[in-house]
This record gives structure tokens, C-alpha cells and sequence, in this order.
């Protein structure tokens, strides 16, 4: 029996495993909506566990080890713990975070950001980027427990993973607002591309302290920056390649050279256009692979791109996990194991986190078709 974190780094390195890799909750994009995950355990008789969130602002879960073990997770989760100072409770449900961005809970318990430091600004100046309201990297908080939390998930057997904060992108638009930060990159290039490296120098240093704590323990580092929406990418890739992925390949290129470690990269949507540029740069896995967007059809996926990146995700969320039967979503486990899974490459999740409309038995029924799929070979 191959062991767990063996699993995942053999599919990362396109190499056959006993079973395809199983990942739940090991990145705040392959996880759970807590009130999904309160039926869940109510479900598997763990309705007395106390369930923790992940962050105010996502509410998310991070699933009990019980939970992992009952699917046969081979992942686990480490994150950074929460900025100390600078946040602030403005009431019940309006949320100021260490960056100046203030979030509204929605209606069904999500958080928005609804206002930043450089919002409705129509010409912004890069100088007055000196006044915003940055965060320090070597604040305390982010590494409060760090080494013994990753002590005890290395101690789990399974593939560590670090989760590192959100990229250039996604903090730009929380700053600035998402209509005028796309508009920034064609008509205000100075000012992005000072935000950019900003927040970049920030991300970079976070994760070197991370890292100088707990390398020795983590396998795979990850973090989120969407680059596509359902149809096509955010922007011209020609944009993406001038701007964007000169800060993302420095980003990739410090964590590599601070520890031996694989990363895994997230963006939804139709990306299939700047995969390369991601192989480029060094990034080892794609999450969440979103099969139902433009041009990301997992056999066409797989032909051109499966021995030069891994894919990790793939179980479709608009339609299947939602609407579809238990029977319907077994199918189509072992549909996008055959594709995907052939001669490794493949980490099985569900596309992004697992919302509120996914019924219990789906999730159950996602899982265990996963494990049991070597069972078909």
C-alpha cells in the first residue's frame, strides 16, 4: 500500500499510482461551505465536533482528521494564523481586514468586499500608494503555531500543503475594486504595475518566514489568483504575459528556491489559454480544472497538457455535484479518472469548494467512487 503523501507526490510527478490522489480540504479552494459541512457531519455521525473555520471571510471548513480518515484523504492542510492588530470588527456583519478592504456579509453567508484604501479613484497616482494601508509580512500572527500545526500534519502521513495568501490579482481588485483594477492594466500601467510589485514583495516575504519555519514538513505550497472567467480569460493573455506573470514567476521562483516543494496554483474559469504560461513560470498543478468553462474539456486537457502539468480537481460543480444523482456522480468520477488519472497527473476534488446546494449524499458518493475506482482497473 503506497502511502498517502507517496500518492500525491507520484501523480504531481506523472507517475501510475495504486489509486488517484484524493484531496478535501487541503487548500481554501478544495474545501467546504460550513453549513455543507455541518450536514455532512451530521451525516457521518459527528454532529457534536466542533467545526473550524477556516477564515471569517470565506467561512469555510477545514475538515476533522475523523472526516479525512473516513474518505481516505491523502492530504492535509496547513495555513498561517490571522494578522495580529489592524483588523476590526466594524459590527456583525461588516468586517475591516488588515489591508484596509472592508467586507458585507451577503445574504447567504458569504462575505464581499464592498470597499478598499484606492477605490473610486479615476486617476489613481502610484504615489499615493505610499499611504495605503500594507500589512507586515513579519507580523507575529501569520506564524503563530506554525511549526507544531505542520509537525502534526506531517505526522498524518499525508501531503502537506501550505496555503500561502491570495496573489497579485485577487489582493490588487479587493484594493482597488475589479472594474478599475482590469481597467488599470490597459489605461493606468504605472499604477498596476506598482500595486503589483507591492503586493508581491509582501507575498514573497511571507513565504520565505513560512517556509524558514516549517520547509522541512510541507510538500506542496498553493495559492489562488484567477486569471479567467467562464468563457474566456479575464484579459488579453497578452496582457497577462507583460504584467502579470513576470510578478507571478518571481512569486514561484522564491518559494522553489527556499525549499524543495511543489506548487499548486489556482484559477477558475477558462484558462486553457495561459496554461503554458503557468508551465512556464513553475507551476506543478492546476486547480480546480472548471470542465464545464471554454476550451477545458479534460480529454483535450489531458492530450495537451498531461505530461507537463497535473491537474487537480475536475469534478464539476454547476452541474453534477448540484443536480446530478448519486449513480450520475459516480459516473462521472470514473469518467474524469480515466481521462485525467491515466499514467498519473491527477489529484481528485471537487471543481472549487464544495457549496451549499451540493446534497450530502453527492459528496459522499464523489469520494468513494474515488477510492473505489482502482477497484475497476
Amino acid at each position: 500500500m503506497i502511502e498517502h503523501r507517496q500518492r500525491v507526490l507520484d501523480a504531481l510527478n506523472h507517475k501510475s499510482t495504486d489509486r488517484v490522489p484524493i484531496d478535501f480540504g487541503g487548500t481554501y479552494t478544495t474545501t467546504i461551505f460550513y453549513a455543507a459541512y455541518e450536514r455532512l457531519k451530521m451525516e457521518l455521525g459527528m454532529a457534536n465536533s466542533e467545526t473550524q473555520i477556516y477564515s471569517k471571510t470565506r467561512r469555510l471548513a477545514i475538515p476533522d482528521e475523523v472526516v479525512l480518515k473516513r474518505f481516505d484523504i491523502d492530504t492535509r492542510f496547513l495555513g498561517l494564523g490571522a494578522y495580529q492588530g489592524d483588523q476590526n470588527e466594524i459590527d456583525e456583519d461588516n468586517y475591516l481586514d488588515e489591508w484596509g478592504t472592508t467586507w458585507k456579509k451577503a445574504d447567504d453567508g458569504h462575505y464581499l468586499y464592498v470597499d478598499g484604501p484606492f477605490f473610486d479613484q479615476k486617476k489613481p497616482d502610484p504615489a499615493g500608494l505610499a499611504t495605503g494601508h500594507w500589512p507586515d509580512p513579519d507580523n507575529p500572527g501569520y506564524y503563530a503555531g506554525l511549526g507544531e500545526r505542520a509537525q502534526v500534519a506531517r505526522a498524518s502521513g499525508a501531503a502537506v500543503i501550505l496555503n500561502m495568501p491570495i496573489g497579485v490579482i485577487h489582493q490588487g481588485q479587493f484594493l482597488r475594486g475589479f472594474g478599475d483594477w482590469l481597467k488599470d492594466l490597459y489605461k493606468n500601467r504605472t499604477f498596476a504595475e506598482r500595486m503589483m510589485d507591492m503586493i508581491a514583495e509582501r507575498w514573497i516575504a511571507v513565504a520565505e518566514n513560512a517556509l524558514d519555519i516549517c520547509a522541512n514538513d510541507v510538500d506542496i505550497v498553493f495559492f489562488g489568483d484567477d486569471l479567467a472567467g467562464q468563457m474566456a480569460p479575464l484579459f488579453d493573455p497578452k496582457i497577462y504575459r507583460e504584467l502579470i506573470k513576470p510578478r507571478h514567476a518571481r512569486m514561484i521562483d522564491a518559494v522553489k528556491r527556499k525549499a524543495d516543494v511543489k506548487v499548486l496554483y489556482h484559477s477558475c474559469g477558462a484558462v486553457s489559454q495561459l496554461i503554458d504560461d503557468l508551465i512556464d513560470i513553475g507551476v506543478d498543478a492546476l486547480n480546480p480544472v472548471q470542465v464545464g468553462a471554454g476550451d477545458m474539456e479534460p480529454a483535450s486537457l489531458k492530450k495537451r497538457f498531461g505530461n507537463r502539468i497535473a491537474f487537480w480537481g475536475g469534478i464539476d460543480t454547476q452541474r453534477i455535484l448540484p443536480f446530478g444523482s448519486p449513480g450520475e456522480v459516480n459516473d462521472e468520477v470514473n469518467r474524469v479518472i480515466d481521462i485525467l488519472g491515466r499514467d498519473g497527473g491527477f489529484v481528485l476534488n471537487s471543481v472549487h469548494n464544495i457549496q451549499n446546494d451540493i446534497p450530502t449524499e453527492n459528496i459522499i458518493a464523489m469520494f468513494d467512487a474515488g477510492r473505489q475506482h482502482a477497484n475497476r482497473q
